[in-house]
């Protein structure tokens, strides 16, 4: 009989311990292999706008993602949408948005391959978007040169 309980309290550790791993690695088993939505400045400020790009896409020389359209969603609604690719290194698909209300904002981005298929999707950005400054457009950050 011992021999018998010491056998399924070893499967039953084992068990304990396979789900322990499965519930560790959860968190990366959404992750996105496409990259990440990115925002050009820390720290945005309602009424201000600011480039969403899609990351580390960027397309460029022989890549399959060249020409992909990325739309991309603040909260679910859409901001709008840009083209990954163009030139020999290639560039992230571009947005800009003007967030309108302070507060927690859910930045996602997803797009289809060219010619149809399944779509793929960019690990989201959550942002603090922080409360408007009473001088209006004048207290928003000076765009990038850089473009």
């Amino acid at each position: 009989m011992a021999m018998s309980w010491s056998r399924g309290a070893g499967v039953a550790s084992s068990l304990v311990v396979g789900a322990a791993v499965l519930l560790l690695a959860a968190p990366n088993a959404t992750a996105s292999t496409w990259g990440d939505v990115t925002l050009e400045k820390s720290n945005p400020q309602a009424g201000c706008s600011y480039k969403v790009t899609s990351g580390d896409l960027v397309g460029g020389g022989s890549s399959s993602v060249n020409g992909a359209k990325v739309t991309f969603f603040d909260d679910g609604a859409v901001i709008g949408s840009g083209t990954v690719g163009g030139g020999l290194l290639g560039n992230p698909a571009k947005v800009t948005w003007t967030p309108k209300t302070a507060g927690q904002h859910v930045l996602t981005a997803s797009s289809e391959y060219l010619g149809g298929g399944s779509g793929f999707e960019l690990t989201p950005l959550t942002v603090q978007v922080r409360e408007s400054s009473s001088t209006g457009s004048f207290g928003c950050p000076l765009p990038s040169i850089s473009g």
